[in-house]
């Protein structure tokens, strides 16, 4: 799976849900410095973190790692 193709859909969900970069990593416990990474490919969140994204985000985990964009 490409990360950029996971970043953007992590991203897209984000904005779907109304929140900023910052509000979604407050609500997971992260940095909004991670969830900027993540959206721009730079970094692949773990599962663990994937998992507390797609919570907060009210998506499937498999959500992100499917190849469909």
């Amino acid at each position: 799976m490409d990360p950029k193709k996971i970043g953007k859909k992590i991203k897209l969900a984000r904005v779907e849900a109304d929140l900023t970069q910052l509000q979604l990593a407050d609500k997971i416990h992260a940095k909004q410095k991670s969830i900027s990474r993540y959206e721009t490919g730079i970094t692949v969140p773990s599962v663990e973190t994937l998992l507390k994204i797609a919570k907060v985000l009210g998506k499937p985990p498999g959500h992100f790692l499917d190849d469909n964009v």
